[in-house]
C-alpha cells in the first residue's frame, strides 16, 4: 500500500520534522536505490517506526493516496484479480490503520488485503507482487512468483513520471508472456 497506493514518505518526513521536498531531492542525487539512507534521515530504521507508530493508527488512515492509484487499481483489475499484501510495522496500530485506510477507500466491507512481513509466502507461478522494495520483490521471485518493482527513488526502479502506467505494461507483458 504505502510507497505504491498511498504516500507515507511525504506525511513521515513532515511528522519527523525533515523537509519533505528537501530530503527527497538528497535522496535522489545522494542516497538512490538505498530504502532507508540512515544518514539522510539522522536516525535508526527502529526510531523512526517508533516515532510515527507513537502517533497511532490515525497516521496510516490519513495517508494521502497517490493521484494515479485509482487509475492504477482500476487497470491492475481489468488484467485479474488485486490483492493487498501489506507489512504492518508491529505496532497493532499500524495494522488498524492500514486497514482502516483500505475501507475508506473501498468500503466497509472490503476484504481483499493481507497484512504480513512475509509475503514471499504468498508466491506462486500465477501471483504477481507489485511492490517498492526490491527486497520483497527478489524474496516473492525466488519462491516463484513474479514481481515489478514499483518505481520509487528509493529502490532500483528510481523514480519515474508515469510509474502507473508503467507498472500496468510490465503487468500486461507478464501476463501476455505466461499465455
Amino acid at each position: 500500500m504505502d510507497g505504491v497506493c498511498a504516500d507515507f514518505i511525504t506525511p513521515a518526513l513532515t511528522l519527523l520534522d525533515l523537509a519533505p521536498k528537501a530530503t527527497l531531492d538528497r535522496w535522489r542525487t545522494e542516497y538512490a536505490g538505498d530504502f532507508y539512507p540512515e544518514a539522510l534521515m539522522g536516525m535508526s530504521r527502529e526510531v523512526f517506526f517508533d516515532r510515527i507508530d507513537a502517533h497511532g493508527a490515525s497516521f496510516w488512515r490519513k495517508l494521502p493516496a497517490y493521484s494515479w492509484f485509482p487509475g492504477l487499481h482500476s487497470d491492475l483489475a481489468s488484467l485479474g484479480d488485486v490483492m493487498f499484501l501489506s507489512a504492518p510495522t508491529g505496532y497493532p496500530a499500524c495494522l488498524a490503520g492500514k486497514y482502516a485506510w483500505l475501507c475508506d477507500f473501498f468500503g466497509s466491507h472490503y476484504r481483499d488485503c493481507i497484512f504480513t512481513l512475509h509475503k514471499d509466502r504468498l508466491a506462486h507461478h500465477r501471483a504477481i507482487l507489485i511492490d517498492d522494495s526490491d527486497q520483497n520483490i527478489e524474496a516473492f521471485r525466488r519462491r516463484g512468483g513474479h514481481g515489478i518493482v514499483f518505481p520509487q527513488v528509493w529502490n532500483s526502479a528510481g523514480a519515474c513520471n508515469e510509474p502507473a502506467a508503467h507498472v500496468v505494461a510490465a503487468v500486461s507483458a507478464l501476463i501476455k508472456a505466461s499465455a
